[in-house]
């Protein structure tokens, strides 16, 4: 039989943990924690940490511990922290790195439910312009947008007039009609170097042979790589006609090329009279400079086959497959609530989320170019999301500076090129399944 003292303290024990259960019952549980990993934008911190402080105020048992992460480094720590087992639960990524982490089994298809839909017409009907396209994989979506971009042109009024141009009668149409418009807009030193440019391309990294080179040959009709097939189809004359424009725009028609600064910061600093690689975000940046401006479309090639702009992109907050199925549904609880700061995410960030609410704010959609932003975004495609993307890009470079910087023919270099990528996409891909 037990002794008194040994039945006192085997009460004490069984009213403790009912004492523990009453309290996890009322609200005194752990929360729930989401780590939350975004790139370093600081016109964008603000609207995160209110959102964040708004939405743990109606939600005490979800906690969102996010870390910022500077924009050059972010995309390999991401890959690193996935790698390790250290992986946020959610994160904030763009369109082109997705093919990797959806070919991984990386990503997490959206829980209707816990993201606070009633089904996919509901999702449908809150993201406008498109935007799904680019997180939709074989009809499954796997993230929500807090960024749909693509790029359109920016003519410096000044720059054009001095010449004695007028953008609003003289911008280009076709790319034939680019090469005239920017040699009367180039100026040059006694040798024919060009000291002010009329327009270039942006040389300065393997992503624009994706953003700026592979729309070009969507437009002839042509298309590069297929994300769905994992081929590549570089070796056409499509392909062979971009080329060919690029290197004569450097060595026949003296207009730019990689040896010049990056076009983007040069028209910011008003040594370049167009340029084609900014978007909505670009704008806060060129009235901080003092430029006076008018937008444009990008243009098409003469006789082209498909009306697409440069090529679209978008971030996404996506959330790690890995997580426990609760993190996930908080993530996904988050993440929809975010979206909720479209209009501050564009008015504080120049971050453009196409909901209904900003689409029918006439002071948002008025000015800046959204015209033109609108009407490009609608015709224009997302790059191809694929497992090896920055590594395709970089065999393009080293292609076109052969073309470009080397001389060497196009007809020479395209065959190898193709077979070249499809041997990085067969690797890439089958690394990306390994990792399963």
């Amino acid at each position: 039989m037990p002794s008194p003292r040994n039945g006192l303290s085997k009460l004490a024990v069984f009213a403790g943990a009912v004492l523990l259960a009453l309290q996890t019952s009322a609200g005194f549980a752990q929360p729930i924690t989401v780590k939350l990993w975004f790139h370093e934008h600081p016109p964008r911190n603000a609207v995160d940490e209110k959102a964040i402080a708004a939405f743990e105020s109606e939600n005490p048992d979800i906690h969102i511990e996010r870390t910022l992460i500077p924009y050059s480094e972010f995309g390999t720590k991401l890959l690193t922290a996935f790698a390790t087992g250290a992986a946020p639960d959610l994160f904030n990524q763009v369109t082109l790195e997705l093919g990797q982490y959806h070919a991984a089994g990386l990503l997490a298809p959206i829980d209707m439910k816990a993201a606070g839909f009633a089904d996919q017409a509901a999702l449908d009907a809150q993201f406008k312009q498109g935007a799904m396209a680019g997180i939709t994989f074989a009809g499954k979506v796997y993230g929500l947008p807090t960024e749909v971009s693509d790029y359109y042109c920016y003519a410096n009024n000044r720059l054009w007039a001095e010449k004695g141009l007028d953008p609003a009668k003289d911008f280009p149409k076709t790319w034939e009609e680019m090469v005239d418009v920017a040699g009367k807009l180039t100026v040059r030193d006694s040798s024919g170097v060009p000291t002010r440019r009329g327009f270039d391309f942006n040389w300065s990294g393997s992503v624009y042979m994706w953003l700026q080179f592979n729309p070009m040959v969507s437009q002839l009709g042509g298309h590069m790589v297929d994300e769905t097939a994992y081929t590549a189809d570089l070796n056409t004359p499509q392909v062979a006609k971009t080329f060919q424009y690029w290197a004569d725009w450097v060595n026949r028609y003296r207009l730019g090329g990689p040896q010049y600064p990056e076009s983007r910061p040069a028209f910011l600093a008003g040594e370049i009279a167009t340029d084609c690689s900014m978007g909505i975000w670009g704008v806060p940046l060129i009235e901080k400079a003092g430029i006076e401006y008018t937008p444009f479309p990008v243009p098409r090639w003469s006789g082209a086959v498909r009306d697409n702009g440069f090529d679209n992109y978008a971030y996404y907050l996506m959330v790690n497959s890995k997580s426990s199925p609760e993190v996930q549904a908080a993530a996904w609880k988050f993440a929809r609530f975010y979206t909720n700061y479209a209009p501050e995410l564009f008015s504080a960030a120049g971050l453009f989320v196409p909901t209904p609410e900003l689409l029918a704010s006439k002071e948002a959609m008025s000015g800046r170019g959204m015209d033109v932003y609108l009407s490009e975004l609608s015709k224009s495609n997302f790059s191809p999301r694929i497992a090896g993307f920055n590594a395709v890009g970089d065999a393009l470079l080293r292609a076109r500076d052969r073309i470009v910087q080397g001389n060497e023919p196009v007809a020479d270099t395209l065959p190898g090129l193709n077979d070249e990528v499809n041997r990085i996409l067969v690797r890439e891909k089958a690394k990306a399944e390994a990792a399963r």
